[in-house]
């Protein structure tokens, strides 16, 4: 498993893009990206007009050599759409897209949140998912879909999964963490101990010491993947906290500060 760190030579870019990984080794023909705080809010709603978006996601495109969008309002769903064109998600309510078609650039949108991308070399998918606590499994949708729909091996897939919250700032109850080891993997859960992580957490729990925890997306989402049959060496994680780390919007931070939490767009691109 490769790790890779969206600060380390970090410079103000509104987004950043990497490279997916095969056998521990990068490969050429896509890259995930995800816009960051000085991009502005990537809030997505089919009702309403967003120019800030409009104008970073054109610029993304621009980039790309005129990519076109395909999106979906996001609400915390399993549901993924294969689609061929960027009208096959027209007024879609969903968390998933994948497609073959190089022309598009499927887009979520992601806020502490995971986002999972996908691609494989020899089918030509590629695709991009929002996975939060009530859509974790959306990535074995995504993987069974590709199957079905292009042919794609679970052994040639490349993940990547990207900057969320991580369980150093995830604290969830005892039914939350119960769900989760049970359906996921026992390690994804610990116990908050600290009198430190309880009086920042306590008061907006109505519950006592060893009744919360610390809670890792990305352990049982990596726990999923191998159960997909997802080689290790296909996958890159990012370990960036959006909670703790103000180059990425997020809505715990953000809102615990009273202020309006900043959406961030996850894409992933087709190069060749």
């Amino acid at each position: 498993m490769t790790e890779i760190s969206f600060e380390k030579n970090y410079k103000g870019e509104k987004y950043r893009t990497f490279p997916f990984y095969r056998d521990g080794k990068p490969l050429t023909g896509a890259q995930w990206g995800l816009t960051l705080l000085a991009a502005g809010s990537m809030r997505f709603r089919w009702n309403e007009e967003n120019e800030n978006r409009n104008k970073m996601l054109a610029s993304i495109c621009s980039d790309f050599g005129g990519k076109v969008i395909s999106q979906v309002q996001l609400d915390h769903t399993k549901l993924v759409y294969s689609v061929d064109s960027s009208l096959d998600t027209e007024n879609k309510i969903g968390d998933g897209i994948i497609t073959k078609n190089a022309e598009l650039l499927p887009l979520v949108t992601v806020a502490d949140c995971l986002p999972v991308y996908l691609y494989e070399a020899e089918s030509g998918f590629f695709g991009t998912i929002h996975s939060g606590w009530k859509g974790t499994g959306i990535a074995a949708n995504a993987i069974k879909l590709a199957a079905e729909k292009y042919g794609a091996k679970a052994e040639n897939i490349s993940v990547a999964i990207g900057p969320h919250i991580q369980d150093c700032c995830y604290i969830v109850n005892k039914e939350r963490a119960d769900y989760f080891a049970s359906n996921f993997s026992p390690d994804c859960v610990r116990p908050v101990t600290s009198a430190e992580d309880f009086s920042q957490v306590a008061k907006n729990w109505n519950c006592g010491p060893g009744e919360l925890f610390h809670l890792s997306l990305l352990k049982a989402n990596l726990a999923l993947l191998k159960s997909c049959n997802i080689r290790d060496e296909n996958i890159v994680i990012s370990r960036d906290c959006t909670c703790h780390t103000e180059i990425f919007g997020s809505n715990r931070r953000e809102s615990s500060l009273g202020k309006a939490f900043t959406v961030q767009a996850a894409f992933t691109v087709k190069t060749l």
